[in-house]
């Protein structure tokens, strides 16, 4: 397997800068989502770690290996990286049964007969398709092509799998049953991962670590948990999850919202006017007044299920707030709730 170091890549198309001073080290073994919005420069990073696009700035290092260098002039091309790719379109050969299409990359590097059949057989076993062998693409449904794909991409066994967007053509419920095949797969392999995507739940249900880009420039690098609980800035705080922004005002650690005082953390110093922000599910919306509530009026709610989401006007503010369905009978839209914040964040105003 191999470890990743990514040294201030960049890459310009002309005059647009995609990837801006990009660096992170992923550790053997470990699996890494890079996450954003389309457009954020995530898949053209994941093309200059497979070789599929050359670098305008930066080291690119794959196990000891330096495989890309701007300045050193040094392009390693893809098929000597010792990566897996896999593509957001399933890319499988229609005319080659489940057995050719993962075999294929073996045949390419002239390996037996005898270790074709078996190392492929071994990993069509892995992605759970052996009952489908002998079937050509047209004859499987998107899951079980996504899972050809994943099979053709292991079966040369390399030290680096890059996954750019595999599940986006998939719908929501064989998207939500992938994402625990792939982490599966990926523990049982030992291999290193980096797994491209949008989706804030595949990132955050199946990797080590995530790195959040926006506008071609890393925002934040940590554990799933801390980008969640934690958001370095404003941009990560509203793309992971849902949230509430409300303008406050900062004073040591007490922040002033509407004509509520809120003891805060405050890790970055922030003074004066500043962003309060809240998850849904970090207010609690009550028909009683206490001291540290804040008055508001209901305007919308909606049942889900196992919870409620509820709109409540508080001055010019919006809330959006998930509570459990417990309550849901309690509380009619137009009238007057109080709510109550769990946990909030402060970030400097834009």
């Amino acid at each position: 397997m191999a470890q990743v170091k990514i040294e201030h890549v960049g890459k310009k198309f002309g005059e647009v800068t995609a990837v801006d001073d990009f660096s992170v080290e992923i550790s053997d073994g470990e699996f890494v989502s890079i996450l954003g919005p389309s457009g954020c420069g995530k898949t053209t990073m994941l093309r200059m770690i497979a070789g599929f696009e050359r670098a305008t700035g930066g080291n690119i290092y794959i196990g000891d290996r330096l495989v890309s260098s701007a300045g050193g002039r040094i392009f390693v091309p893809p098929e000597k990286r010792g990566i897996g790719m896999v593509f957001q379109s399933y890319a499988v050969w229609p005319h080659m049964t489940v057995f050719e299409n993962v075999a294929y990359p073996l045949k390419i590097q002239k390996k037996s007969k005898e270790e074709i059949r078996r190392r492929t057989e071994e990993v069509i076993e892995l992605v759970h398709l052996t009952p489908y062998i002998s079937r050509y693409p047209h004859q499987l449904s998107g899951g079980q092509q996504q899972r050809v794909a994943l099979g053709r991409a292991l079966v040369a066994e390399p030290a680096l799998l890059l996954l750019d967007e595999p599940l986006s053509n998939l719908d929501a419920k064989l998207r939500e049953s992938m994402r625990f095949e792939i982490k599966s797969l990926q523990e049982k392999t030992g291999v290193t991962v980096v797994y491209v995507t949008h989706d804030q739940a595949e990132a955050m249900a199946m990797s080590d670590r995530i790195v959040v880009m926006y506008s071609g420039v890393i925002q934040q690098i940590d554990r799933p948990i801390r980008i969640y609980e934690k958001p370095a800035n404003k941009v990560v705080a509203d793309f992971i999850g849902l949230v509430n922004f409300i303008g406050a005002a900062v004073e040591n650690n007490v922040a002033h919202i509407h004509d509520l005082r809120c003891e805060i953390s405050n890790e970055a110093g922030i003074t004066g006017k500043a962003l309060a922000a809240v998850r849904p599910e970090h207010i609690k919306i009550s028909k009683t007044a206490r001291p540290d509530s804040l008055t508001g009026r209901l305007t919308h709610k909606v049942y889900l299920g196992d919870s409620v989401d509820y709109r409540v006007q508080i001055g010019g503010d919006e809330l959006r707030i998930i509570n459990k369905a417990t309550h849901f009978e309690e509380f009619t839209a137009g009238e007057e709730v109080y709510v109550n914040f769990k946990k909030l964040m402060v970030f400097k105003p834009d």
